[in-house]
């Protein structure tokens, strides 16, 4: 079997709905519109990761251990929530 057929065999089995997206998607990679999107949200996470530095740079730092700590207390409270 290759990979096609494969392929094509997944996509059988799916809901119409799904079947829709997922050739929507193969069009989105056929049209060189993915690397654009890529290359967009790259170019969002180098800006983010430079304002992350600079804040570093400037000693506005999160301790790790506390941010994990708000949010483990943050999803118990969340958990707790949704079993009332």
């Amino acid at each position: 079997m290759t990979i096609e057929q494969a392929i094509l065999e997944k996509v059988r089995i799916l809901s119409p709905e799904k079947q829709q997206e997922v050739l929507a998607f193969i069009d989105l990679l056929q049209a060189d519109e993915w690397e654009k999107l890529y290359k967009g949200r790259f170019s969002e996470l180098q800006q983010e990761i430079h304002i992350g530095i600079e804040a570093a740079n400037r000693g506005e730092l999160v301790d790790a251990e506390e941010v994990f700590q708000r949010l483990r207390a943050k999803l118990q409270q969340k958990r707790a929530q949704a079993g009332q």
